[in-house]
């Protein structure tokens, strides 16, 4: 048993990784972009014009693997992104799913402190949520970044 779940694991992780990275990479350009033409604005009204400018294209598939949903702007300075892994259910991938999120944090962390696409998010010190469910619609886990684990 532990096998099919190493191959799942396997299979799924660099897909994630890539649409995440991705995705982060697109709204950190989006946002940047856009508040250049509106420094005056809060960062909140900015996240809020750019999960609104985002949600116009969702739901989008990253990849054939991956929808983008939507993406929210909430309370707090936060950023939430929601994905459906299309080709997943989570009986699959239950039994690796710590394992999984500690992996994809490690990433994520990273990335957020080493992409200067990603530094809009840095420098307005914004927690990050990544909400992904299964195709059925079952949550399949959430990771939370707040900006202490990049700053």
């Amino acid at each position: 048993m532990e096998t099919n779940n190493s191959t799942n694991i396997k299979k799924y992780f660099p897909i994630i990784i890539g649409i995440v990275i991705f995705v982060l990479a697109f709204f950190a350009t989006r946002h940047f972009l856009s508040s250049s033409a509106a420094d005056s604005i809060s960062t909140e009204e900015a996240l809020i014009n750019a999960a609104t400018e985002t949600n116009q294209q969702c739901p989008m598939m990253i990849n054939g693997e991956t929808k983008l949903d939507n993406v929210m702007s909430l309370p707090n300075n936060t950023f939430q992104h929601s994905y459906t892994l299309v080709n997943v259910s989570l009986i699959e991938v239950s039994d690796s799913l710590e394992s999984m999120k500690e992996t994809l944090k490690s990433v994520l962390i990273t990335d957020l402190k080493n992409n200067p696409d990603l530094n809009v998010f840095k420098e307005n010190k914004t927690t990050m949520v990544y909400y992904y469910s299964d195709r059925d619609g079952n949550s399949i886990l959430e990771i939370t970044i707040t900006p202490d684990f990049y700053q």
